[in-house]
């Protein structure tokens, strides 16, 4: 199985919204309540996608593709240095999908100067995070838009 990753396309984002919420509704169900898989869930709304096309942070949005097929999506925000999204779907999970978009998240980051990435990571990616080398820096929590908060750790890694 070929993994590729790419910069996602402007017409890319209801993509990108569908596989943030495949990923989340079939890996996350075993961490976390259905009332946080709600609030964590984006909708592909025409809302929604007006707002993901702003890109008020500039993240700079990746694909991954297995075979040629999408199923992993991913995020940087330079100037916060932040990994801020890897996720990939059922489909594409343990293939090597989520490992090719944080490398190519971390290659972005180095060729932009940047020393140390952070990221929340969720209660189900914690041990992913920590096999690519990133140190749990805090156990948190983040309150979701519909007001539940969601338990998850704060990472990090030298770049």
């Amino acid at each position: 199985m070929a993994v590729t990753v790419r910069p996602l396309r402007d017409d890319e984002l209801r993509l990108y919204l569908e596989i943030h919420e495949r990923a989340i509704r079939g890996l996350a169900v075993s961490h976390y309540s259905q009332d946080d898989i709600e609030g964590w869930v984006v909708p592909a709304t025409d809302e929604n996608l007006r707002r993901l096309a702003l890109n008020a942070d500039r993240e700079i949005r990746f694909l991954a593709e297995l075979d040629g097929k999408p199923v992993g999506i991913g995020a940087l925000v330079l100037e916060e240095s932040e990994l801020r999204a890897v996720y990939v779907s059922p489909e594409g999970a343990r293939k090597g999908c989520g490992s090719a978009l944080v490398q190519a998240i971390e290659r972005t980051a180095r060729d932009n100067g940047v020393a140390r990435l952070a990221l929340f990571a969720s209660l189900n990616a914690e041990q992913f995070y920590a096999a690519l080398g990133y140190r749990s820096t805090a156990r948190t929590e983040v309150v979701l838009p519909n007001g539940h908060r969601m338990a998850g750790m704060q990472m990090e890694k030298d770049l």
